[in-house]
């Protein structure tokens, strides 16, 4: 079996004539488009006019030219998922996943151009940014001579994949953590490893990017299925052995952690078991420490190519 079917359910959206059935969120000076917002939410910005001019024709929404300043469209994304957030309409998306975080979205100069509700961004099909973590232990330091990794079932009471098989450590990047500093605050808080082991073992490796939808595969939600555009910096974190340093469960993301070796995750990638982008971050991690090679997987270079998408928004 090809991994591209994996990779299939987390890089969902289409690569040409993408936008078509979307509204292109544009920034103040209609210059730059920072996100795609469904036909569903267009409606609910359109009733916003003090912020909002949403052209119906060309399927724009843009930001009021008089938002000219960060303050300014702070105040106003603040003000309308605060709305929002009380709605009937959103009860699903912002009632229950309400995070009191927020993550910044980026201007064609590469800072922030305005900062909004993590709930919020999922809505208007914004770049978000993440880390993701993989603990690992080379194979002449295990015990069965295979390479091993330590990955968490995520806790049945979280309100997204619960259950669901996840990386050793994972974490939105809100605003205004740095990306080491996210990984060393979520390497702690959620698998309980202190900060000198963090620092002294973890590479960094790059980034995964993608754009998911989703719903793509469920019933349509109230907003339509929207877009998530998502840039994930992967790290490497090398365990000396199986028993020094044994993740926790800290923070109840996690319910445990088990040691697999690399064929029991390849196993359970297959059966469907892992949240479907960390599927994609593991395939990514087999990659390149050669597990999965041009030689047994057959789609390996799509597979490389849609780990890595180009994201049609600026970037951090």
């Amino acid at each position: 079996m090809s991994f591209l079917s994996i990779i299939e359910k987390v890089d969902t959206f289409p690569y040409f004539s993408a936008s078509s059935d979307y509204y292109t969120l544009v920034t103040h000076d209609a210059l730059t488009p920072i996100g795609y917002i469904t036909s569903e939410i267009a409606i609910f910005l359109s009733l916003e006019t003090k912020y909002f001019n949403v052209d119906s024709q060309h399927k724009l929404i843009k930001i009021s030219p008089d938002l000219d300043t960060f303050e300014k469209r702070n105040e106003a994304f603040a003000f309308v998922g605060e709305k929002w957030k009380v709605d009937p309409h959103f009860e699903i998306a912002l009632g229950k996943g309400w995070r009191n975080e927020l993550y910044a979205v980026y201007g064609p100069d590469h800072t922030p151009y305005l900062l909004i509700e993590r709930a919020v961004s999922v809505l208007l099909g914004v770049n978000t940014y993440g880390v993701h973590i993989n603990g690992y232990i080379e194979p002449q330091n295990t015990s069965n001579g295979k390479l091993k990794v330590w990955v968490p079932r995520r806790s049945a009471t979280k309100p997204t994949y619960p259950g669901k098989l996840d990386n050793t450590v994972a974490g939105g990047i809100g605003y205004p953590q740095g990306i080491w500093e996210t990984v060393v605050k979520e390497s702690f808080e959620e698998a309980g490893l202190n900060e000198e082991f963090v620092k002294s073992h973890t590479r960094a490796n790059g980034v995964v990017s993608y754009m998911i939808q989703p719903s793509l595969n469920s019933s349509v939600p109230p907003e339509g299925l929207v877009v998530q555009p998502e840039v994930e910096y992967t790290f490497d974190l090398e365990f000396d052995n199986e028993t020094d340093v044994v993740p926790q469960p800290e923070d109840g993301e996690a319910e445990s952690f088990h040691l697999m070796d690399v064929d029991e995750v390849l196993e359970r990638i297959r059966n469907d078991e892992f949240k479907p982008n960390c599927a994609l971050i593991f395939i990514d991690f087999l990659i390149r420490h050669g597990e999965i090679t041009a030689e047994n997987e057959p789609n390996y270079t799509e597979i490389v190519s849609r780990c890595h998408r180009r994201l049609p928004f600026p970037t951090k």
